[in-house]
């Protein structure tokens, strides 16, 4: 069994390990506005450090970024060295989960989506897909440089 983090991103349920998370904080433009340098966005945060923020939806679908939510929250995890902030629905939770029972993606995920995601957890009618945070954050480092 492992400590997951479990976030809703739009309708999908996606889980990472809790030992990344440094926290959760309100999407609120008005109180913490993002900035963008060399094509990525950062949300600052406390003692000068910043997150870049990761639209997990976008880059799975190859669309563009819904960064515009007001009504979301941030999830800040670290990943070696670097801070993401993943864009949520909600608050998410913490759950336990037996990871090695993870599934195969179904063949309907393609692209970015194979590589983002190593894995799927079935909870009932639930399907919680495991995130790659290496992956992830080299591809927010890819769409920055080459645009989309």
């Amino acid at each position: 069994m492992k400590t997951l983090f479990l976030m809703q991103i739009g309708r999908q349920l996606f889980a990472i390990d809790k030992e990344c998370v440094v926290g959760v904080g309100a999407q609120d433009d008005g109180r913490v506005k993002p900035v963008e340098e060399n094509g990525k966005k950062y949300l600052p945060l406390p003692h000068g450090n910043r997150a870049v923020i990761c639209d997990v939806q976008a880059l799975m679908t190859g669309a563009e970024a819904s960064l515009s939510s007001k009504r979301g929250n941030y999830l800040i995890v670290a990943h070696e060295e670097n801070l993401m902030a993943l864009t949520m629905s909600g608050k998410g939770r913490i759950v336990m989960a037996d990871v090695a029972a993870a599934l195969p993606l179904p063949p309907a995920f393609t692209g970015k989506s194979r590589d983002l995601i190593p894995g799927a957890l079935i909870n009932c009618t639930d399907l919680i897909l495991l995130v790659d945070l290496k992956v992830l954050l080299d591809s927010t480092n890819w769409v920055a440089h080459h645009g989309g």
